[in-house]
């Protein structure tokens, strides 16, 4: 492998296969809820858990750059052969995740009331729909400090190629969790509460879990006490590097996270049918276009490691195969989410709504979910292929210009032609994204310049 120019398509897929199944499982999760709470009592606590999903949706998401920092970090330094950093940077990425938790949680209170009053504004979802929210936000905040430290063993474990590790985490995570959302939700009647309780147990107990394989893979790699550099964890050099790259990461995945609270809060202006079907439909959106990520993944870790090559010569044939191939396993993936959603769009949404007004909102929608693949697959590949390089300040700038675009698109064209327009100003907004981040391409090949 030392010897390898370009990479295969057989390396690709065995890295990207796994990291789609892992990344496809949460949205997953998000349509178990929806299922859950329509086989309740409480069918409507599809829309409370819509609104109170968009806060951590925002907050994760925000901190979704402990990952991404993580993997690229990682990846580069293991492209470099140089285990100990690889080793340092899954350290500092857990501090922060850590940390960041802890902050959410001691601010909880003052986080609901403000996220609230901003969900609030414009809305036409009911009180009842709000307070099972509150319920909801009040349980799940307990898991931030355990969620986001497992971020860093996510972007860690990718790096390392061991996607394989990092979907037994994910399955074992959300098969927990509907394990648990059919106990309290579907048992106990619990509603959006049952929800979050299940969702708080699930993201603790994955925490553990990656434990677990983190000290796997550092067995592996000459021993769990072996190749430390304490020196390192915090040097300052070291964290400037990792908090340059953290934030202009952290900038854009606000604006993205924003962009969805944006959408979901839009929704609720046509009340409690349309936000719930549009829940439903933004799990299949997010579905699909996670389970492309997986390319995107394999890109983050082949590009990083093409970055970090000692023989730029090497690096340079590794990163462009690693740019094709990726491209083109991701261009037959949509394609094929695209021709399944046109097929079997009907039976989905059959199986995840009870007959009724959300089923006919929701089905009425769906057309845009046929194409979403199609429409976001370039965007989420650069995302892969940029982060892998530790270029966020280019995914920065590529997400200030088309956050505010897709804002103002969205209110004119939600005004103009209802919810339809809102989904077709959402989708120009991937477009946006992925025109902006192109402009950018040829500086990361220019890198490897003598």
């Amino acid at each position: 492998m030392a010897q390898e120019t370009e990479y295969s398509y057989r390396r690709i897929f065995a890295l990207a296969w796994p990291a789609s199944v892992a990344a496809s499982v949460t949205p997953l999760l998000g349509a178990v809820d929806v299922w859950a709470l329509a086989q309740s009592s409480r069918p409507l606590d599809i829309a409370a858990v819509g609104l109170a999903s968009v806060i951590f949706s925002l907050a994760y998401w925000s901190f979704g750059f402990i990952r991404m920092s993580v993997a690229g970090l990682t990846a580069q330094a293991a492209g470099a052969e140089d285990e100990p950093e690889a080793r340092a940077a899954l350290v500092r990425g857990a501090v922060i995740g850590g940390g960041i938790g802890l902050a959410l949680l001691i601010l909880q209170w003052p986080i609901g009331i403000l996220s609230f009053k901003a969900l609030g504004i414009g809305s036409e979802a009911s009180a009842a729909t709000f307070d099972a929210a509150r319920q909801y936000y009040d349980i799940r905040i307990w898991g931030a400090p355990f969620a986001l430290a497992s971020y860093a063993a996510f972007g860690w474990l990718t790096a390392r190629e061991r996607t394989d590790y990092l979907m037994i985490i994910s399955i074992f995570i959300t098969t927990l969790n509907i394990v648990l959302d059919y106990i309290f939700v579907v048992e106990f009647g619990w509603g959006a509460a049952g929800v979050a309780a299940g969702t708080l147990i699930a993201e603790v107990s994955g925490f553990f879990a990656c434990l677990v394989f983190v000290g796997m893979v550092l067995r592996r790699s000459g021993g769990v006490r072996a190749n430390w550099r304490p020196a390192d964890f915090f040097a300052r050099d070291k964290i400037a590097r990792t908090v340059s790259v953290n934030f202009d990461i952290f900038v854009r995945t606000v604006l993205l996270a924003f962009s969805f609270a944006w959408f979901v809060q839009r929704s609720g202006a046509f009340g409690d049918v349309v936000l719930a079907a549009n829940q439903i439909l933004l799990q299949l959106f997010l579905f699909t276009g996670l389970a492309l990520d997986g390319t995107a993944i394999a890109a983050e870790t082949l590009v990083g490691q093409s970055m970090g090559s000692k023989n730029p010569e090497r690096g340079r044939l590794r990163y462009h195969s690693a740019v094709r191939r990726t491209f083109v396993l991701a261009g037959v993936a949509a394609v094929f989410f695209s021709v399944f959603y046109w097929l079997a769009g009907d039976t989905v949404i059959a199986l995840l709504t009870p007959p009724g007004e959300i089923r006919d909102a929701t089905t009425t929608f769906m057309p845009w979910i046929i194409i979403s693949p199609l429409i976001v697959v370039i965007g989420f590949q650069l995302d892969g292929i940029f982060i892998g390089a530790t270029r966020a300040r280019e995914m920065r700038n590529s997400m200030i210009v088309s956050a505010p675009i897709f804002i103002a698109l969205s209110i004119w064209a939600a005004g103009a032609f209802g919810n339809h327009g809102l989904w077709a100003a959402f989708s120009v907004y991937f477009l946006l994204r992925a025109a902006t981040l192109l402009l950018y391409m040829p500086r990361l090949g220019r890198a490897f310049a003598a």
